[in-house]
């Protein structure tokens, strides 16, 4: 019982979680309704900055990393919103105009019909990455979309997933209102464990401990000067070069 409620116990780890949840939820629900919607995106990207670095041990202050990503993001994060916005608008139209034509059951409309909730289904799977890559990573609109569609594609596992919490946590919170308090962030903290392992298939040192990036550089160079020195004398023409290498990086090392 001591160990569950030490400093590195259960009840300080998971109700600091739980904390955290609570505050990044309620900015991302503040920063949204301020912009009556405008900003949802902006927001989004910033609940998931805050949320990928947290699974990743990374230290920092919420409320801090979050307007900072909020700003640093908002135009990308808000035009993709509005496209996006727009297109399920204009698909959910067209389902409506199919629904009440005469033909609907039909000759083309029993072809359009499927294509626009196909397009929808694409453009849910797409967000699911969307807003993690505007968070995380310095990319043009469109690299982001076809990066966002490659693994919406390739996780197709993960992606399902990840609609499928968003439409537990909404199921959750229409059962049990007073739960939007933490919804968003439960969402995000939940999807951002599986997102990351999906970022980091690609980018294996992604939030590395630069403390151990720093230690693994050193030990390498040690290596490296290790095996430098015990090359020295066979004198070929391949050590030769080697040696004059490593004499230029020490000087340039030194100069700086």
């Amino acid at each position: 019982m001591r160990d569950f409620f030490s400093l590195d116990g259960a009840f300080n780890k998971y109700g600091g979680m739980l904390a955290d949840m609570v505050i990044v939820s309620l900015m991302w629900l503040l920063f949204t309704a301020a912009t009556l919607g405008i900003a949802a995106g902006a927001s989004t990207a910033a609940l998931f900055y805050v949320t990928t670095r947290r699974i990743s041990d990374r230290e920092g202050y919420i409320t801090r990393d979050f307007w900072e990503a909020f700003k640093a993001n908002f135009k990308r994060a808000t035009v993709i919103w509005l496209i996006i916005l727009g297109m399920l608008l204009l698909l959910y139209n067209n389902i409506l105009l199919i629904l009440d034509a005469e033909a609907g059951a039909s000759g083309i409309f029993s072809i359009v019909l499927p294509a626009q909730l196909v397009f929808i289904a694409l453009i849910l799977l797409m967000s699911v990455y969307i807003y993690p890559l505007i968070a995380r990573f310095d990319m043009g609109l469109v690299q982001v979309c076809k990066s966002a569609f490659f693994m919406a594609v390739r996780h197709f596992l993960t992606s399902i997933t990840c609609v499928a919490l968003v439409v537990g946590v909404l199921f959750l919170f229409f059962q049990f209102p007073p739960l939007l308090i933490v919804a968003p962030g439960l969402y995000a903290w939940l999807a951002s464990m599986m997102i990351m392992r999906v970022f980091k298939k690609y980018r294996p040192e992604m939030d590395k401990d630069p403390m151990l990036e720093i230690a693994e550089l050193e030990a390498a160079r040690a290596e490296e000067k290790r095996r430098r020195e015990f090359n020295l004398g066979s004198g070929d023409s391949e050590d030769e070069e080697r040696r004059d290498f490593w004499d230029d990086v020490e000087e340039e090392r030194s100069e700086d």
